[in-house]
């Protein structure tokens, strides 16, 4: 659920789940840049956390909602948006776009600027047929795209998938592509070479789309997609917090 965790530095940490997912995904996190000192909101995206029939009612505007009304619970002048999976794109979103508040920097884990599995075009085909959204149609997940099987097994999401909530997803792609080249705020990308949901080639793509003057990117050996919560968690938490650490620091240095 959403969670908001104390801190006392001037740059504040926006926190964003990913799809079919709930904030217990990026708390583990959250509580790394709580306890480095950065005050942290994590946000619930709508139709997360419910029921899989709520997520199918939702469109992508609501998720946008969803993070620029989170963002106003940070009271710090600056904000280090940090997104996994959709919440990456969302993060992309908000920096492309015109925020509440200055982003500071970007945190894309595990970016789905395209998805591993080709057929869920043809599903996008499919959801044009006139009533097809009124069904409600929902696709059965196999687990979570996670390596370690105890992890895997905690891990809170919905058993499956609702046909809308791909279409919206796909669509928030679309909307974030042609952004890309306007975010130049500094920005940190993480990936796992061996992620099943979101190709590891994403890193790569996101970071050349970019134009900022920073951009780094590393990629991870050992986890899967979720790689707030897979087995190399710590090394994330431990390298989101650096990141933001010196961001911190170039800020205090500037006077801001």
């Amino acid at each position: 659920m959403a969670f908001r965790l104390p801190g006392t530095r001037a740059v504040g940490c926006l926190l964003i789940h990913g799809f079919t997912a709930t904030a217990d995904e990026v708390r583990p996190l959250g509580e790394a840049l709580s306890a480095a000192g950065f005050p942290v909101v994590g946000v619930q995206l709508a139709g997360h956390g419910t029921s899989v029939a709520d997520l199918g009612r939702q469109r992508w505007q609501d998720w946008a909602t969803s993070v620029r009304c989170a963002i106003t619970a940070l009271e710090t002048e600056r904000v280090v948006v940090v997104g996994m999976s959709l919440g990456a794109l969302l993060a992309l979103h908000l920096a492309g776009g015109e925020a509440s508040r200055p982003i500071a920097g970007l945190v894309c884990c595990g970016t789905p600027l395209r998805l591993h599995d080709r057929r869920l075009k043809a599903l996008r085909r499919l959801y044009r047929i006139p009533g097809v959204r009124r069904i409600g149609l929902t696709i059965p997940k196999r687990g979570r795209d996670i390596s370690d099987p105890v992890l895997r097994a905690q891990s809170r999401s919905y058993a499956a998938i609702p046909l809308a909530g791909v279409v919206e997803l796909l669509a928030l792609q679309d909307v974030v592509a042609p952004l890309l080249p306007r975010i130049a705020v500094p920005t940190l990308i993480l990936h796992a070479r061996h992620d099943h949901t979101s190709p590891v080639a994403n890193a790569a793509r996101l970071a050349q789309a970019l134009t900022a003057a920073r951009v780094e990117t590393q990629i991870l050996e050992h986890s899967w997609h979720v790689i707030t919560e897979d087995v190399e968690r710590e090394h994330v938490a431990r390298t989101v917090v650096g990141f933001c650490e010196r961001l911190a620091g170039e800020n205090t240095r500037g006077g801001s």
